[in-house]
């Protein structure tokens, strides 16, 4: 009899959207289930993933991810090329960072300048981002609108107090907006209705639902994101139905674990960093991110390996470049026919013996050594995994011993068990016989026992004889294994 696997039927689905124009334009959406879920719709199109750049040299970076851009960190339009052409970017997020007012506090009109030579440099989508603060933002990306026309460009963070005015823009330009609202399901329906309400059509509306890093309040972003995606996809509300975009890469390497030094409690900095970057992705991905901004090359791999494994997609041409290139510097070198020899009961000179670095392995050495022929001259000693080594003289009766010394003896149990000690010693007790609650015989302790008398088994439904008082039980106190006023629990609120 075939077994037919129950599957849930959608009435709704997530809005088809196309990002940007010619051979590197790319869509997103369209699924018609939850993320992956390709056993009960369609996923057509795969998650994209852009690099993150600044339009100046970060100074509180983690090391691990100045590494990979360290030739071109000072420079954003060689920034932007590099991230595109070696670590095949879908896109590219140039965050005008130095605009804060808090901050560097640049011009509007320095900006704008940066983002045409970046968006002019480079053939995959644009997307430019601003700093959060909704005045400096509005000002910042209308002038990089109106230096970027005809440019195929996506502007954000919009939000309530700036709608209006880059919501104009996008029309005028033909931009793309990411609508950002604090991680609310509510407050996310309401700017993308306010928006469409300016004419935006939501076809140019990406949602930004606020995203938290791995630890740093991720629980709180998916749950959203997730409460979004079922409004989209089983209440068909078409406000909702807009792809999500989650900014992901500061939120990761901004937290105290991505930056703290290699130790022995946090291991190495570098896989730390690279895997709470790719964790965090990965989690986004299945809350229901299209797009993912991200930062260090390793991490992006990981998350395209996971993309495609999971969705059933081809590996992008660059990323399969790129996956080769670190796969070829990462190679292991090839099997040592020397190491074959040096098996326990072999012969052994210890050529040079070095202290390993104290932040490494404190305590420890490596030993240089070299395997020795049977008949060769010199003072080779016996590979042995324990006891104390054989002089090379010796090593023809040496090693059938150094072999039985590590044998394990085979185990055979006790024939009697007696305790280490026991406690019981000279403790002196008597036991009587007592009436539990049930009026059972017990056997206690006479000098622990309560002589106290028993009143019986606690039936709230006797004890209570007034109406009033046993709806108030009711609604107080049977959640709890006890009764009110009986037990150890007291309901500090109603049910």
């Amino acid at each position: 009899m075939a077994v037919k696997i129950p599957k849930e039927e959608y009435s709704g689905s997530v809005q088809s959207m196309t990002i940007g124009s010619g051979d590197q334009a790319f869509t997103i959406g369209g699924d018609t289930a939850y993320p992956f879920y390709t056993f009960e719709g369609e996923m057509p199109n795969p998650p994209k993933i852009g690099i993150q750049i600044l339009d100046y040299a970060p100074d509180d970076w983690a090391a691990a991810c100045v590494e990979p851009y360290k030739d071109v960190i000072a420079d954003p339009v060689a920034w932007a090329k590099k991230a595109q052409d070696e670590y095949g970017a879908d896109f590219i997020q140039l965050w005008l960072k130095s605009t804060d007012p808090n901050g560097m506090n640049r011009s509007a009109e320095e900006a704008a300048q940066t983002a045409k030579a970046v968006a002019e440099a480079i053939s995959v989508p644009l997307l430019v981002w601003g700093t959060n603060n909704p005045d400096k933002d509005a000002e910042v990306l209308s002038k990089v609108a109106e230096a970027c026309a005809g440019k195929d460009l996506m502007i954000g963070p919009v939000n309530e107090a700036n709608h209006k005015q880059l919501g104009a823009q996008a029309l005028a330009y033909n931009l793309m907006v990411v609508a950002n609202t604090p991680i609310d399901i509510n407050l996310a329906k309401q700017l993308n209705i306010l928006l469409n309400n300016l004419g935006v059509p939501l076809e140019k509306i990406i949602i930004d639902p606020t995203t938290g890093g791995l630890g740093y309040g991720l629980e709180y972003s998916f749950s959203v994101m997730e409460r979004i995606r079922q409004a989209a996809l089983t209440q068909d509300d078409e406000k909702l139905q807009c792809p999500f975009i989650s900014n992901l890469a500061d939120e990761v390497w901004k937290t105290k674990e991505a930056k703290l030094p290699t130790d022995e409690k946090m291991g190495d900095a570098n896989k730390r960093g690279v895997l709470m970057e790719s964790l965090t992705a990965t989690t986004l991905l299945n809350a229901g991110a299209e797009i993912l901004v991200m930062r260090h090359p390793e991490a992006i791999q990981q998350v395209r390996q996971y993309i495609a494994e999971l969705g059933g997609f081809e590996m992008p041409k660059a990323a399969k470049k790129a996956a080769a290139a670190t796969a070829a510097g990462a190679q292991a070198p090839a099997a040592s026919q020397v190491a074959d020899l040096l098996k326990e009961g072999s012969l052994c000179e210890i050529v040079q013996i070095m202290d390993m670095p104290v932040n490494l392995a404190p305590g420890h050495a490596i030993a240089l050594i070299k395997s020795v022929a049977a008949g060769e001259e010199g003072s080779g000693l016996v590979l042995s995994a324990g006891g104390a080594p054989a002089a090379a003289g010796e090593a023809g009766a040496a090693a059938p011993a150094a072999q039985k010394a590590v044998a394990k003896e085979e185990f055979k149990p006790a024939a009697t068990w007696e305790p280490l000690e026991d406690i019981t010693a000279g403790y002196e007790y008597k036991l009587v016989k007592m009436d539990d609650c049930a009026g059972k015989k017990v056997d206690m302790i006479q000098d622990s026992a309560d002589p106290g008398e028993s009143e019986g088994r606690a039936d709230w439904r006797v004890k209570l004889e007034d109406k009033e008082d046993m709806i108030q039980q009711v609604k107080t106190d049977l959640h709890y294994w006890y009764g009110e006023g009986y037990g150890s629990e007291r309901r500090k609120k109603p049910a």
